[in-house]
């Protein structure tokens, strides 16, 4: 079940972004599995705003998806599912919600910046209808959250942004 997030989910989403952490070890993005967890205010903002989703199975969440309005429409900041519960259509679930959200507050595009070469990252969200955005198609939003995340240590050569358009 998807349903909108509330503050009383916030110490079950930081256990599933720790956990959801651990399928980056061993790769390029080992050091994803032991990223800081988002900030708990950005998380109260999102819910404020009705822009946070849980997957729940048993009462518990066991993935989420969080997204930001921006100019250009709405970026969706992260996904995360827990590493046990991966790959049973969860993602694919929040992601739907998320697009519908968009299409509801009538944004021209959907944005989100991930990793192209890992198959969990770019090559889903391509099954799901994004494209990579290249050069001045990467929408302003994008942009800024790229510089912002090769300042973290993510590699260029690796990030990507990925764009809906539902115009």
């Amino acid at each position: 079940m998807i349903r909108l997030a509330t503050p009383a989910d916030l110490p079950a989403v930081h256990a599933v972004e720790l956990s959801a952490g651990t399928v980056f070890a061993g790769t390029h993005m080992d050091f994803a599995a032991n990223h800081a967890p988002n900030h708990p205010a950005d998380l109260l903002t999102a819910i404020r705003r009705r822009l946070m989703w849980v997957a729940v199975t048993d009462a518990t969440p066991i993935g989420f998806l969080f997204a930001e309005p921006c100019n250009e429409g709405l970026y969706l900041r992260e996904l995360a599912v827990a590493a046990p519960s991966q790959q049973q259509g969860h993602g694919a679930a929040l992601m739907a919600i998320g697009i519908a959200a968009a299409r509801e507050r009538r944004d021209p595009l959907v944005m989100l910046t991930t990793d192209r070469t890992l198959p969990w990252n770019a090559p889903f969200y391509a099954r799901l209808g994004f494209t990579i955005a290249e050069g001045d198609a990467i929408p302003r939003e994008a942009q800024r959250r790229l510089a912002g995340q090769y300042a973290m240590g993510f590699s260029p050569a690796h990030r990507c942004a990925m764009v809906m358009d539902l115009r």
